[in-house]
């Protein structure tokens, strides 16, 4: 019997020419695990992820010593050992010159200004300044300040519990090595402060990168029980930190210090708590003098604070009816009626306003019926009610 017309040799043919062309055609190797960029996936032995799991499940009953703080302002805790913390400012506020006050409280010991105190264990009195972005020169600069703070020739005296590297010669990834050696290998070290934290990562806005690097400087404080303050600029558009890494700083920070410079006279600078884990000390205003940073008392932050070259915008409204018709009645002691041109002078003087705000003055006082008046040729004649 005919095999359905051939129809199975015909088939056969098709599955041969097949085989021999799958065999011309180039096979690639199957492809890695996706792994991303900076963010390697640990390879653990059960045994190890077993020994974690049952080491970090909290006894509830027993309790846990409170990590000590060592940094406050006005008496308030702000900062504290096992923790991190973010100082974040826009372009040129003087972040440097306000993690030089902190810096000069840590290695001092000391109270800055009678407002910022620092005070660290005796096994964890070290404190480490690390610039990721400055020169040499403008590094040593910064580091020198800290001297020049606690009242220290940085030529003729020692500080030898404070250690200063920069790392702007390097890539991110030779930077993170060499701060995790600094802070594994530092003896004592208690606070670390690290200049341009967004400098260990390629880019900013990479959410892996920045998981990873926040991670690190919360590993890092945690198991060397030290405090780890990071620099990072502000958005442009608004006071939060920049990118992905600024996001997750600001989120795992036990506090975030915003510096910029005072709006009504940009020779200060402000240091304002945006976040704090305990109460919210009051913003430090500060200026640089000699080279040097230092701290203003409240009353002459307060002042500077309302200080402006603009003047206050003045209103009919400001004064009620019977101030207005005092100063009125002083205005007209002399003559019982004055011209237009005159009377515009008149509540200058007497307000101490413009013209064009004089002429608002007296359309209120013609709507508060506090004048009256009446066209003479080309003026008008005004005169109190």
């Amino acid at each position: 019997m005919a095999d359905n017309n051939g129809f199975t040799d015909v088939l056969r043919a098709d599955i041969a020419q097949l085989e021999q062309e799958l065999g011309r055609q180039h096979t690639a190797p199957p492809m890695a695990p996706y792994q991303p960029a900076g963010m390697p996936i640990p390879q653990l032995p059960d045994e190890v992820v077993k020994e974690i799991a049952q080491s970090s499940k909290m006894d509830l009953k027993a309790d846990s010593e409170k990590p000590p703080h060592c940094l406050w302002i006005d008496g308030e805790p702000v900062l504290a050992l096992g923790d991190i913390s973010t100082v974040i400012g826009k372009a040129k506020s003087r972040k440097t010159f306000a993690s030089d006050l902190l810096l000069a409280a840590m290695v001092g010991d000391i109270e800055v200004g009678d407002r910022i105190r620092g005070e660290l264990p005796d096994d964890k009195s070290v404190v480490v300044y690390i610039d990721t972005e400055q020169s040499e020169y403008y590094s040593k600069m910064s580091a020198r300040r800290v001297y020049g703070i606690l009242d220290k020739d940085y030529k003729g005296d020692d500080l030898p519990n404070f250690h200063a590297y920069t790392l702007r010669p390097y890539a991110p990834a030779e930077r993170l090595l060499v701060i995790e050696h600094i802070i594994r290998n530092t003896p004592d070290l208690g606070f670390v402060v690290i200049d341009g934290i967004r400098d260990l990562i390629t880019s900013i806005n990479d959410e892996e990168q920045a998981t990873m690097i926040t991670s690190k400087l919360m590993k890092w404080s945690t198991e060397q029980m030290i405090h780890i303050c990071c620099v990072l600029h502000m958005n442009k558009g608004d006071n939060n930190a920049r990118g992905h890494v600024g996001t997750e700083l600001m989120n795992k920070s036990l506090a975030v210090l915003g510096v910029n410079k005072l709006e009504r006279n940009e020779d200060y600078s402000e240091i304002t708590p945006i976040a704090t884990r305990d109460k919210e000390p009051a913003s430090i205003v500060f200026g640089i003098e000699d080279g040097l940073p230092y701290i203003l008392s409240e009353g002459d932050a307060d002042a500077l604070r309302m200080k402006t070259d603009k003047k206050k915008i003045v209103k009919p409204t400001d004064w009620d009816s019977d101030q207005h018709t005092d100063i009125l009645g002083r205005m007209f002691a002399n003559e019982i009626e004055m011209r237009g041109g005159d009377f515009v002078s008149a509540i200058r003087n007497a307000y101490g306003i413009g013209t064009n705000k004089a002429k608002d003055f007296i359309a209120y006082f013609k709507n508060e019926k506090l004048i009256k008046w009446k066209p003479k040729g080309n003026t008008t004649i005004y005169s109190m009610v």
